[in-house]
């Protein structure tokens, strides 16, 4: 993708790199994991037929957003904001003036187009659109290390947006990609709800984070957002989507209170190591989280949910446990599975290299016979500490109602892991199950066979699952 690769670090060492477990794609993760596609993943009955090819043209695609992977850093480096926009602006400018070898010239030589391919990719995305008169950033963050931007393009005949990834190593642009701009999420209605800054946490580790409120005198009921695994903002920021903003704005305009916040592994990733266990990555924070939610004049304690995905919906029952008082709790696309099952599937499903998948396999091996080396740059007892949380045992030590989500288009957690938990709150009448048809692993919608790309594509949190969530919380 355009951008070097970083031997795997050692445990208790900084893992500073584009890092999230159970690979979106490939192991381009980990601490310079090696990515590359290839070789076909073998026969399996109930296996998602296979990801689309990615395009000629893929220098031009973002770096592949992670999700469901290990902990660790996502630290800026002094001064990459300032760079990244600097390249923007580099990258932006020669792209409205159709200077394609400018765009060109705008990337890191390892992985940079030609300018005759980005000639045909603005072809294809602009058409008939016309020149363009303006644009803007309208949107910075970090992605697996990289510093990310989301460019609005006003051309004659309509918009397009931009998905720029800067390579840290270089500070040129790692990857582009340019598609039209997602309608307006139809629950989001501004006039309903207004956000307020909030902290979250104890020193040394204060986060920041977004108290999104409904208008009105309230108390409001309430939700705790929680991240999936990697070094997430408190919008779950995957390529050009928004999970947790969609989530918050579309409670929030329904009259449910929403606390979203940066994730430990994106705010402190210059502190942490490879060392982090996992109530240092989600547990700690989350509780607080929870715990001063209650507290606020603004809600009601007694209607105070939490809502965990991937990752994020595997803990948080045992969150709701641990924090006390809490009146249920919501799980998207929460894994079953063993983390180390879930990453081989993954690596069979996105075709990589038979090396990867063996290497994989010895690591299973190893870590269940207490081996003390790594897998994806994190040590075994990461995976193993991972591997203790069960889900299922804990939303049923909740005692409270619990709502699991999946959708049938999830190459990530699928049904595999839906059946576990199913099974495993089966005998409760305090759980409810459902599957959304069309819903990729960030509940928005798509045809076709699942993959990364797609992620890339703007979108929406499916309107069902908003309002699946919304009428739990309301019968509370």
């Amino acid at each position: 993708m355009g951008s070097s690769r970083r031997a795997a670090t050692a445990p208790g060492s900084r893992c500073p790199h584009r890092v999230r477990l159970l690979a979106i794609a490939a192991l381009a993760s980990a601490c310079g994991a090696p990515h590359a596609p290839g070789a076909a993943r073998p026969a399996r009955p109930a296996a998602p037929p296979a990801p689309p090819a990615p395009p000629a043209v893929e220098p031009l695609s973002v770096a592949e957003p992670r999700h469901l992977v290990p902990a660790a850093a996502s630290a800026p480096s002094p001064g990459a904001g300032d760079d990244a926009d600097a390249s923007t602006r580099i990258a932006l400018d020669a792209l409205a003036a159709r200077d394609f070898a400018g765009v060109a010239a705008a990337f890191d030589p390892a992985g940079a187009p030609t300018a005759a391919q980005v000639a045909a990719m603005w072809a294809a995305k602009a058409g008939t659109m016309g020149e363009v008169s303006s644009w803007a950033i309208a949107d910075r963050t970090r992605q697996d290390g990289f510093e990310t931007r989301i460019v609005r393009i006003e051309l004659e005949r309509g918009q397009l947006q931009a998905l720029l990834a800067i390579a840290p190593e270089t500070g040129k642009v790692a990857s582009m990609f340019v598609s039209r701009p997602a309608p307006a999420a139809r629950y989001v209605v501004a006039g309903r709800f207004r956000d307020q800054p909030i902290t979250v946490g104890a020193a040394p580790y204060l986060l920041d984070g977004t108290l999104t409120l409904p208008v009105g005198p309230g108390p409001f009921p309430a939700a705790v957002l929680i991240h999936g695994s990697g070094p997430n903002d408190r919008d779950e920021t995957v390529g050009a989507n928004k999970i947790f903003k969609d989530l918050a704005e579309g409670l929030a305009s329904a009259g449910i209170a929403v606390l979203r916040y940066d994730k430990r592994t994106f705010r402190y990733g210059d502190r942490l190591t490879n060392a982090i266990t996992i109530d240092e990555e989600v547990l700690d924070d989350a509780v607080a989280a929870t715990r001063m939610l209650a507290r606020r004049a603004e809600i009601d304690a007694r209607r105070l949910f939490v809502i965990g995905h991937s990752l994020g919906g595997q803990l948080a029952p045992e969150i709701a446990v641990r924090a006390g008082n809490v009146a249920g709790a919501v799980l998207l696309a929460p894994p079953g599975r063993p983390p180390w099952d879930i990453l081989l599937a993954q690596m069979r499903y996105l075709h990589a290299p038979r090396e990867t998948q063996a290497a994989i396999e010895r690591a299973i091996v190893e870590i269940n016979f207490g081996g003390t080396t790594s897998l994806l740059g994190m040590p075994y007892a990461y995976w193993r500490d991972l591997a203790s949380h069960d889900g299922v045992a804990a939303a049923l030590a909740l005692g409270k109602p619990v709502l699991v989500l999946h959708g049938d288009r999830d190459y990530q957690v699928t049904g595999d892991d839906l059946a576990i938990w199913r099974q495993g709150l089966g005998r409760s009448r305090l759980a409810e199950l459902a599957t959304f048809s069309g819903d990729n692993h960030l509940f928005i919608r798509g045809t076709g066979a699942p993959g990364p790309l797609e992620y890339k594509l703007p979108g929406h949190v499916d309107d069902r699952v908003i309002e699946r969530v919304i009428a739990f919380v309301r019968r509370r």
